[in-house]
């Protein structure tokens, strides 16, 4: 598995750890978290670290943007941990486009802050 979930101390907040390509089993799976959190959640929240990414598959895109889509109002915050650039400027991008959920990026030396941030 590509995608680990992590531990938060909010449990409408969905922890992921991504360290490699992204398959269509891990998104499958990540459908599960969600649907069983919204069951006792109505809004979710995400916190994404993203150490190494490879990728993600075309089964695992299809899926990916099938989930957002039917999902589209169920999130209102996403931190995203990473030190690539094109993250940072993608979550504003993002955040310009889809108004319904707040994306902020925090570089690694940053991660409590990401944490708390979303947590919060």
């Amino acid at each position: 598995m590509s995608i680990e979930l992590v531990p938060t101390d909010n449990d409408a907040v969905i922890g992921l750890r991504i360290d490699s390509k992204i398959e269509l089993s891990d998104i499958e799976r990540l459908e599960r978290e969600v649907d069983e959190r919204l069951k006792t959640h109505e809004k979710l929240r995400v916190y994404v670290e993203m150490k190494h990414f490879a990728g993600i598959s075309i089964e695992a895109l299809f899926e990916d943007l099938k989930m957002a889509f039917s999902h589209f109002k169920d999130f209102d915050r996403k931190a995203v941990v990473c030190d690539a650039k094109w993250v940072d400027r993608a979550a504003k991008i993002s955040n310009k486009i889809f108004t319904s959920i707040e994306v902020q990026c925090f570089p690694f030396d940053r991660q409590p802050e990401a944490m708390a941030w979303v947590c919060s």
